[in-house]
C-alpha cells in the first residue's frame, strides 16, 4: 500500500514533455515580444548618452579655459571634417564626431589638432548620427549663426565670424564660446562676445536630442517632443 502510493505521488509530482514544451513556447514568444523593445530601449538610451557626453565635453572645455587660461577648442563633424588647417577630427587615426582639444595661450594657438595637446573625445556610436529625423526646426535658444540643416549637415548650428558655417567652436580664457573663420590654417578673425552660440543636433532615427550652448557658455540638453512639436525647454 505504501508503494503503491509512493509511485502516484512521485507521478503527480513529475513535469511532462508537453508541460516542458508549453513552457518553452511561453518563454520564446516572451522573448520575440520583448526583443524589439529591448533594442529599441537600448538605442534611445545610447542617444541620450550621446547628449550627455557632448554636454560634458562643453562644459569641461569651458572650464579648463577658466582654470588654466588657455583656449580651449570643440571641433566636430562627419567622417572627412577637418580643423582649419585640413587635419581630420581623429583620434588616434580613427574619426570621432567631437574632439576637444587644448589650443594653449592666445600668443601661440593656431586653432589646429596637434599631438602633444590634452584632448577629450566623444566616440561614435552605433545607430547614433548627427542631425534630426522628426524635428522641423531649432530649439528656439539656439542662437547659432549657421544654417539649419543645410546640406550635408554635420549636426551643428555654428556660424564663423564672416557668416559662414563651421564645425568648431573656441572657449576663450574668460570661458565665452566664439567661432572663427579659419582662414590659413590658423584662427583667422575671432569673433566677439556672442558669436560662439550654437547647438548640436542628434538622432536615433526615432528621437531627436539637442545640446545647445548660450552665447556666454551655459550648456542645456533638449528632446523633441513629437507630441507636443517642440522641443523640451
Amino acid at each position: 500500500m505504501h508503494g503503491c502510493a509512493g509511485q502516484g505521488m512521485r507521478r503527480r509530482a513529475g513535469i511532462s514533455l508537453i508541460e516542458i514544451a508549453v513552457v518553452v513556447a511561453i518563454i520564446g514568444l516572451l522573448t520575440a515580444v520583448a526583443a524589439p523593445n529591448i533594442t529599441e530601449w537600448s538605442r534611445h538610451q545610447r542617444l541620450r548618452s550621446a547628449a550627455r557626453d557632448v554636454s560634458d565635453v562643453l562644459l569641461l572645455a569651458r572650464s579648463d579655459a577658466i582654470r588654466t587660461g588657455r583656449r580651449q577648442i570643440v571641433f566636430f563633424g562627419r567622417p572627412g571634417a577637418t580643423d582649419p588647417g585640413g587635419t581630420p577630427i581623429q583620434n588616434n587615426g580613427a574619426w570621432v564626431p567631437v574632439l576637444r582639444t587644448d589650443d594653449g595661450v592666445a600668443t601661440t594657438s593656431n586653432c589646429k589638432i596637434e599631438s602633444g595637446e590634452g584632448r577629450e573625445v566623444v566616440p561614435a556610436l552605433d545607430g547614433i548620427s548627427w542631425g534630426v529625423s522628426l524635428a522641423t526646426g531649432r530649439v528656439p535658444t539656439d542662437g547659432g549663426y549657421g544654417l539649419w540643416n543645410p546640406s550635408g549637415w554635420d549636426g551643428g548650428t555654428f556660424g564663423s565670424a564672416v557668416g559662414v558655417t563651421v564645425h568648431w567652436v573656441m572657449f576663450g580664457p574668460d570661458g565665452v564660446p566664439v567661432t572663427f573663420n579659419g582662414g590659413g590654417g590658423v584662427c583667422g578673425v575671432v569673433g566677439g562676445l556672442g558669436s560662439g552660440g550654437g547647438g548640436f543636433y542628434l538622432t536615433d532615427g526615432e528621437r531627436d536630442y539637442a545640446v545647445v550652448i548660450s552665447p556666454i557658455g551655459a550648456v542645456r540638453v533638449h528632446r523633441w517632443n513629437p507630441d507636443a512639436a517642440a522641443w523640451s525647454s
